[in-house]
């Protein structure tokens, strides 16, 4: 009965395979339909492989048939046995990490981010096809693609493809570009950290909102002369942010679901009802970026002095800047003390005619402080600058290393420091809130000329200022993930051991495949 049911099981089963696979050229949508088509066809061939296996044996060893119809036949079964489990496996892999600090997985937050995630998001990620970090990158995507199929990517070499590279406003590699629906953002680290908290920002609609305060003679926000910051703006609105203008004249307050104010540059004084309206965001857990040119009076010495910042006298003279054809005037900065903002940040920073920013250790108990950007051991902060006077004089200057940027919060009423979303633990789960509420946050910049049109793209100045408004605008909803430990276990074997290891390896093994196909040889001359 059983050799009876099962003699049309191969041509059935072939014709299933056939059917399934041209379903799923016309329809891929119908994945599951297919798949258990594919999985029909196996079990109808397999079985009719095993229980016709000794008749097609058999038969096929028949001189008359040996080179017939049923060798090829056993050869189209086993090759379509083949082909339907590799077209299963395929579409329905599975992964396995066997590494002791499972290098290769993804951590259980980005799992879970993952897992939500209910919308397209395409990766074009902007590496170099000779670079050391392809592959890394590319398997790195394939884990993403991996947990979930909404994620694709595509790797783009901009030297090949320059256009594109022009297109996205890529000027280093190893940046990726996300897209999902009309967000847009961009990440120039290609972490798994970086990766999912860009994935979560892109994944929602509300886009985080940046104000740039205008009303001082500040920085024109779209003008796009030398002295304008239009790059800025599109920069900024690349990395997904909502980019606008304040006057708070006119408005009367910072308004609410601003995640960070910008003051570049401010010529004029603050009316006193201005500065009520930033104390009142800093009451409310403001974030602001401020930038303030040497020699001008904006009236904000009382507001820094509150924070602990007091502004230094005069310029900052640089000899080094020389040395790279420019003047002494613009400091150089390859000096970048540890923060999240200048994390593997090692490009060199200009900033034309700059002042040095200062902390007054008596506010630490408030306030939490931490610099930014350093000048060399060549500088010095000239306090009374004129033509043929920009040498160091001891009696009145300040020789460097000296503060150009840095980052002031105010710590909790429990006087312990900001826990920043990056710094939370690493077990915390995706949308959790961080361990402590967000500070209030004043990041100081000794210049704003550096981010201006006429120098944006000059060196690393572009991607300081981004990187200092990325990491201000953080929202709660982003994780922290440990990075993976690479632990090198050494093997340590006594003399005797080694001893063994190499008798076993390179005699005992050797002579057993040797003295095994001699017996084999031997057997078969018999026959």
């Amino acid at each position: 009965m059983m050799h009876t049911l099962t003699k049309g099981a191969g041509w059935l089963g072939i014709l299933t395979a056939i059917a399934g696979f041209l379903a799923y050229e016309i329809n891929p949508d119908w994945k599951p339909y297919v798949s258990l088509a594919e999985l029909a066809a196996l079990g109808l061939l397999v079985l009719f492989f095993i229980v016709h296996f000794e008749a097609l044996k058999s038969f096929s060893l028949r001189r008359s048939t040996r080179l017939g119809l049923n060798s090829v036949l056993m050869v189209l079964i086993f090759i379509a046995i083949l082909g339907i489990s590799n077209f299963i496996l395929s579409r329905h892999h599975v992964r396995f990490d066997f590494s002791e600090t499972e290098s290769f997985s993804l951590a259980p937050q980005t799992v879970q981010v993952l897992k939500d995630l209910n919308r397209d998001v395409k990766i074009l990620a902007f590496v170099s096809d000779q670079g050391r970090t392809r592959s890394q990158i590319k398997d790195l995507l394939s884990s993403y693609g991996y947990q979930n199929p909404r994620i694709t990517y595509t790797l783009i070499d901009p030297d090949k493809k320059p256009s594109e590279a022009k297109q996205y406003g890529i000027i280093q590699y190893d940046t990726l570009v996300l897209q999902s629906g009309k967000q847009e953002t961009q990440i120039k680290t290609a972490s798994e950290q970086e990766l999912t908290n860009a994935i979560i920002r892109i994944g929602q609609d509300e886009r985080r909102k940046i104000l740039f305060l205008e009303g001082h003679g500040e920085h024109g926000f779209s003008d796009p002369e030398k002295t304008g910051y239009s790059r800025v703006k599109d920069a900024l609105q690349k990395q997904g942010f909502d980019v606008g203008t304040l006057s708070l004249l006119s408005e009367g307050k910072v308004p609410d679901k601003t995640t960070a104010l910008v003051i570049a540059g401010p010529q004029k004084g603050f009316l006193p009802q201005e500065k009520a309206a930033l104390e009142n965001y800093f009451s409310a857990n403001g974030k602001v970026l401020l930038l303030l040119d040497p020699d001008v009076r904006a009236d904000l010495d009382d507001l820094l002095s509150r924070w602990g910042i007091r502004m230094g006298k005069g310029l900052i003279i640089d000899t080094f800047s020389r040395l790279l054809g420019g003047d002494f005037t613009i400091p150089v900065v390859t000096t970048y003390p540890p923060h999240e903002i200048t994390q593997g940040f090692n490009i060199a920073t200009f900033f034309p005619v700059s002042q040095s920013v200062n902390f007054d250790p008596g506010r630490a108990v408030e306030y939490d402080y931490k610099p930014l950007a350093q000048t060399g051991d060549n500088s010095w902060s000239k306090t009374h600058p004129g033509e043929g006077r920009l040498n160091f004089n001891p009696a009145e200057d300040v020789r460097g290393p000296l503060t150009l940027a840095a980052v002031v919060t105010r710590k909790p009423k429990g006087g312990a420091p900001e826990q920043h979303s990056h710094d939370a633990p690493a077990d915390a789960g995706p949308g959790e809130p961080e361990t402590g509420e967000s500070q209030p946050t004043l990041i100081v910049f000794g210049d704003s000329d550096f981010a201006a049109n006429g120098s944006f793209n000059f060196s690393g100045n572009g991607d300081l200022f981004l990187n200092t408004v990325t990491w201000l605008a953080q929202e709660k909803g982003l994780i922290s993930i440990r990075p993976k430990e690479t632990r090198f276990t050494p093997l340590f074997l006594s003399q005797s051991q080694g001893k063994v290891l190499m008798t076993v390896s390179l005699l005992l093994l050797p002579a057993a495949v040797f003295t095994t196909g001699i017996v084999i040889w031997r057997r078969r001359r018999r026959l």
